[in-house]
């Protein structure tokens, strides 16, 4: 979801001078009244299917599980509906001209924050809708609890306000940082216009630069943002901190993720170690057991013992320079008769790189979550391959180097319960829920053959290192082709 965001929000700022619209539509004002018709719309259609959530569970009650995937699918048409919507406003009812003739006609530079304004209320207005959603899945899901409720006392769902706040924080806020730093960028050429040939030039090296400078204080940024507590003293700490240690994992710190309640989930940020970070939900530490949270914990060191951020990094800019180096945009913009619509310029170059990020990443990333589900399970495994249950303060070994059926089954035990508090369908939870990370129903067959099949982890770890080689390589040769 973040990245789709920073993509359309990217596209919406990016032109400097947006044309006419195509015979459209005859005023300004009509442009304005039709995009914001298009905002009441999604709206509406973010409200029906949250209504239909409710009537599902309530009036006429169905299989816990369809409900979840007719949901996901609302979700996913409604959000593909919104960025379709968009668009259209901008480049064919014209809204970006709107805004520049009556806001730019006294000489006043173009407000590119009134341009994301549709964008951004009906997003946050669909939140709205969503929640009374939310909310009912999560009746349901305590429903499912009962033994566990029996000793406890249900959590109090969050307030609108509170649940609409935190999705901000966790999607637009996030997102609004290159965002800003791209209006930056445009800002100063506008007041130095005689710096603008010299940042052609230079643009590729400032916009390598300053991903990097993103990338490497994201973990800062996160901890602002989501407002990011240490994890409190006490033995869950403790234990995390000793299995740090075990595992040979260097982090700045451990810290508590305050979603009251509404997200079960863990991260792990930054790739130097003096500013890194792992992340657990208060949701995640309240209804895991500590062998589950610690198999979780060993699941965002995989990440770092694979050094997946470190290749993430370097994969996602090499592709970025190849495709904007391989897309023929002259032969483009000649084709699709672009070179009096410079704002639809950039939709090829665009459009190829969201095609590939889905594609192409989503399937590195995926095999990578399953690196990270096995060291995971090594987190909470003995030497001994056959072993029935972990004796009460029996240490494990060090390095993470065994994998034995108790931790498989630990891992895979909290893998289940986190798709049930995240209120996800285990099999079908929809295209923005399993692109990076796959259904937990397959992690967790994956999981499960390596308890009959022991040599398989070895057979998957040498096909991930050679698609990972593969995939460098041919982003090395293209890196190499682009430059003569």
């Amino acid at each position: 979801m973040p990245f789709l965001l920073m993509l359309f929000l990217t596209l919406a700022c990016l032109p400097e001078n947006w044309p006419e619209p195509w015979r459209l539509v005859g005023s300004p004002v009509t442009s304005v009244l039709l995009t914001w018709l298009g905002v009441l719309l999604e709206v509406g259609l973010a409200f029906a299917v949250s209504r239909r959530v409710q009537l599902q569970l309530h009036d006429t009650p169905a299989p816990r599980d369809q409900v979840l995937r007719n949901y996901s699918r609302g979700r996913l048409y409604h959000l593909i509906g919104l960025f379709a919507s968009y668009a259209l406003a901008l480049y064919f009812f014209g809204y970006g001209w709107a805004v520049q003739e009556l806001w730019t006609r006294h000489g006043r530079p173009l407000p590119e924050l009134l341009l994301l304004a549709p964008f951004c209320v009906a997003l946050l207005l669909s939140w709205t809708c969503f929640y009374d959603a939310e909310r009912a899945l999560s009746g349901e899901g305590r429903e499912a609890h009962d033994e566990e409720l029996a000793a406890g006392h249900p959590r109090k769902f969050w307030s609108r306000a509170a649940y609409v706040g935190f999705h901000f924080r966790q999607n637009l806020a996030l997102v609004f940082l290159p965002i800003l730093l791209l209006l930056t960028e445009k800002e100063l050429r506008r007041r130095f216009p005689a710096l603008n040939q010299q940042w052609q030039v230079q643009a590729s090296f400032v916009g390598v630069g300053i991903a990097l400078v993103v990338f490497m204080t994201m973990p800062w940024i996160l901890r602002i943002v989501l407002g990011l507590q240490p994890l409190p003293e006490g033995p869950l700490r403790d234990r995390l901190l000793t299995a740090a240690r075990r595992l040979r994992f260097r982090c700045s710190d451990i810290l508590l993720w305050n979603t009251r309640g509404g997200i079960a989930n863990a991260m792990v940020v930054g790739v130097f170690p003096f500013l890194r970070y792992v992340l657990l939900s208060d949701r995640l530490l309240e209804d895991l057991t500590p062998d589950e949270v610690e198999a979780v914990f060993g699941h965002e060191v995989g990440h770092v013992k694979h050094h997946h951020m470190l290749y993430y990094l370097v994969f996602l800019l090499a592709s970025i320079f190849v495709l904007g180096s391989l897309v023929p945009q002259n032969e483009l913009d000649e084709a699709l008769n672009l070179r009096e619509r410079r704002d639809l310029a950039v939709l090829p170059v665009v459009g190829a790189l969201g095609a590939y990020i889905f594609l192409v990443f989503g399937f590195l990333s995926r095999r990578c979550e399953r690196q990270a589900d096995i060291y995971g399970c090594r987190a909470v495994s003995c030497q001994y391959a056959g072993c029935d249950g972990h004796l009460d303060g029996h240490p494990l070994p060090d390095g993470g180097g065994c994998l034995c059926p108790t931790g498989i089954q630990t891992f895979i035990q909290a893998l289940e319960k986190v798709a049930l508090l995240n209120g996800m369908s285990r099999d079908k939870p929809g295209f923005l829920q399993s692109w990076q990370h796959s259904t937990i129903a397959r992690r967790v067959s994956f999981l499960q053959s390596l308890l009959t099949d022991p040599r398989a982890e070895r057979r998957f770890q040498r096909r991930v290192f050679l698609v990972k080689c593969a995939f460098l390589g041919v982003l090395a040769v293209g890196l190499v082709v682009c430059s003569l």
